[in-house]
């Protein structure tokens, strides 16, 4: 999935400037291999500067494979109209020349192109994680606060609400400030679940605030709560740990003054095994041996006329993913007309990825099988030209030798004096001069010679070349001509 939305700081090559600069680069490795020992040879350095560029800019791959392939293929024509040379010995050399130099500057440019695309969507995928996390950080905190303040807001206004010595008016008034709280309540429910939609907050704490601190607030709004805590295990777990508490302890004192006020309310906090399970002695809350805590929020059936809230469902699992990420656990069930909220959590965080960073995980997999992808596909364009050439060679060499060469055997066999009608069948058509390199002594007088290339197989490579000369159709010389 790599998000190719740009070329890591590399302006982009237009497709159509790309294809010529590399047709014309892959093109002067023929006249390279022709004239080899001249000054063309420089030419080799721009184009393999044009070969890179094209590779590292040019973001099509199918119109560079298109655009080697094509100039590789009309090199073989245009070898045959270049004046001097051995026009398929030329070509091979001049695709050998292309491959080694242009094709294989295009493959570096093209692979550092996939690796910058991978790293800025490798970068695009963490910021926009990054950016999640600050959004359920932020959704988080003000679920965490704002909605408790408005919690006991309401619960306050009930209370007054339900004072003696109140006019009809004053009712009213406390009674529409308490649905007014409860109205501003959902609203900042329903804004925080779009905001923190994307993914867990961050495990940063959001403030000092203690349990205590939560329980006297609720306590001066009217609420009744009591507490049942073991010192020791809050101060011996780890500050993110503690801070968990404190949401859960927070939470389940909203959900108590919003669904069921005047309800009681208790809270308990004892050590626990690693696995959650509580531990106690005879007495009762005494803790036995374990390395965790365990925290119950619990409350009671809701006090007489008071009315039904609908929450929106976020802060319950948004407190799971919390703390899963810390590798704890959240329940809540309904329990004999109440509510009871609990956490199970280990003294130490376990900081495993949780489904964010599995999530993140994946994608930057996915971005790497995508580079990788890319990376065979442009491997792929000069593995085919070498398959190519080999078998395009292969079947020059073997309809070459086949039209063209006569073996050492078949020449042992050939006698001075035989007709040229008998050995017809043992001669193919042969070529129609030895190669320049080859030394020629001079023609027997009044006879005609036929060339034949000395070879014993495909790959039998030599320039030797066999001479046989004719007068009257009788065969008067044959001799093996060797390269200088």
């Amino acid at each position: 999935m790599l998000q190719r939305a740009g070329t890591a700081g590399t302006g982009s090559l237009p497709t159509a400037l790309g294809a010529v600069l590399l047709f014309v680069a892959t093109v002067i490795a023929l006249p390279v291999a022709r004239w080899g020992d001249s000054a063309l040879v420089l030419l080799l350095v721009p184009a393999v500067v044009a070969g890179y560029v094209v590779g590292r800019r040019m973001r099509g791959l199918p119109p560079a494979v298109i655009t080697i392939l094509t100039a590789l293929a009309l090199m073989l024509p245009v070898s045959y109209l270049l004046p001097g040379g051995a026009p398929l010995g030329d070509w091979m050399t001049g695709a050998v020349i292309a491959l080694l130099t242009v094709v294989v500057a295009w493959w570096v440019g093209r692979y550092q192109l996939l690796r910058a695309w991978q790293r800025e969507s490798d970068a695009a995928v963490l910021a926009e994680r990054a950016q999640a996390d600050e959004r359920a950080r932020i959704a988080d905190d003000l679920h965490d606060t704002i909605g408790h303040e408005l919690a006991l807001i309401a619960v306050q206004a009930g209370a007054l609400e339900l004072g003696r010595g109140l006019s009809a008016t004053q009712h009213q008034q406390f009674e529409e400030l308490r649905a007014a709280a409860v109205r501003a309540s959902e609203r900042l429910r329903e804004v925080v679940q779009l905001a923190g939609q994307d993914g867990p907050s961050r495990l940063g704490p959001v403030g000092g605030e203690s349990i205590d601190a939560l329980v006297a607030g609720a306590r001066d709004a009217g609420m009744s709560v009591s507490m049942s805590a073991d010192r020791k295990v809050l101060a011996a777990v780890h500050p993110l740990i503690a801070e968990l508490a404190v949401r859960v302890v927070r939470e389940g004192l909203t959900n108590a003054a919003k669904h069921a006020p005047g309800a009681a309310v208790e809270i308990e906090i004892v050590r626990g095994d690693a696995d959650g399970i509580a531990r106690t002695d005879a007495g009762g809350m005494a803790p036995a041996d374990g390395d965790g805590i365990v925290l119950t929020v619990r409350s009671g059936r809701p006090g007489a006329g008071a009315g039904e809230a609908q929450g929106s469902g976020h802060g319950i699992p948004s407190l799971r993913r919390r703390a899963e990420l810390l590798g704890a656990t959240i329940a809540a069930r309904a329990d004999d007309g109440g509510f009871t909220l609990s956490l199970h959590a280990p003294a130490t965080p376990r900081t495993d990825a949780g489904p964010a960073g599995v999530t993140v995980e994946l994608e930057l997999r996915s971005n790497a099988r995508a580079a990788r992808r890319g990376l065979l596909q442009t491997a792929a364009v000069p593995g085919s030209i070498v398959v190519l050439a080999i078998v395009g060679f292969l079947a020059v060499q073997a309809i070459t030798v086949a039209q063209t060469a006569v073996s050492s055997e078949t020449y042992d066999r050939i006698e001075v004096g035989s007709t040229r009608s008998a050995l017809s069948p043992m001669l193919p058509a042969g070529i129609p001069r030895p190669a320049p390199i080859v030394d020629e002594p001079a023609v027997p007088a009044d006879a005609e010679c036929e060339y034949f290339a000395a070879r014993d197989g495909w790959l039998h490579f030599t320039d030797a070349t066999y001479r046989l000369c004719f007068r009257d159709g009788v065969l008067v010389q044959k001799l093996l001509l060797e390269a200088s």
